[in-house]
């Protein structure tokens, strides 16, 4: 993957939404969607769903702090990598950044988001995540996108934005993190998708 003159690659991350673990067809949804997009390698990273709830839950009720509940969160990304992997068995599981930069190019993988959050993003130039409710997984997928220079950010989501939403307007209204903001002036794309619709509709923040 060659830099184009602004820093980026042909890369693709997309953050598929937890939530969107319950659609029936969802690989084969998934695989719709992407065929129809510009060919690219494409990083997958998929969010925590209910999984992430539970732990949201469990800090209402027992006040386990910001920084365990984060953590929890991170561990049911990993599990629904796995997950992702047994669904869409064509797509490279990636355990790290560095994995991916060193291995051979390949259409379509998916980041198991342990190790780079716990190793190798607190190194990475810019705006740290912090282990806190404002961050999900839309901006960690914005950290990846900034760490291999990916030429778009693509958020696939269970609805769309509302219309002529900023992305400052769409972290308000809690349909992206409240941190992303402050990583999406880095990256050259972010497009929302709503996997949910028969056409896909989109919007680009």
């Amino acid at each position: 993957m060659s830099p184009r003159a602004d820093g980026s690659s042909d890369c693709r991350v997309v953050k598929l939404g937890g939530s969107l673990f319950d659609l029936p067809d969802l690989p084969a949804r998934f695989r719709r969607w992407l065929e129809r997009q510009p060919a690219a390698p494409t990083v997958l990273l998929a969010g925590g769903g209910k999984m992430a709830d539970v732990v949201r839950d469990a800090d209402r009720l027992h006040e386990l702090g910001e920084t365990v509940s984060h953590w929890l969160c991170i561990r049911a990304m990993t599990i629904h990598a796995e997950l992702l992997s047994a669904l869409l068995p064509e797509a490279a599981l990636c355990r790290s950044l560095a994995q991916w930069l060193s291995a051979p190019p390949t259409d379509l993988a998916i980041l198991d988001p342990w190790i780079f959050l716990r190793e190798e993003e607190p190194r990475l130039a810019g705006d740290s995540l912090r282990a806190s409710w404002q961050v999900t997984s839309d901006s960690i997928a914005a950290r990846f996108a900034q760490a291999v220079g990916a030429g778009e950010l693509v958020l696939l989501k269970s609805a769309p934005p509302a219309p002529g939403s900023t992305l400052a307007d769409a972290a308000a209204a809690g349909y992206v993190d409240s941190f992303l903001p402050r990583l999406a002036g880095a990256l050259p794309s972010v497009r929302c998708v709503d996997l949910r619709s028969t056409e896909f509709s989109e919007a680009r923040l």
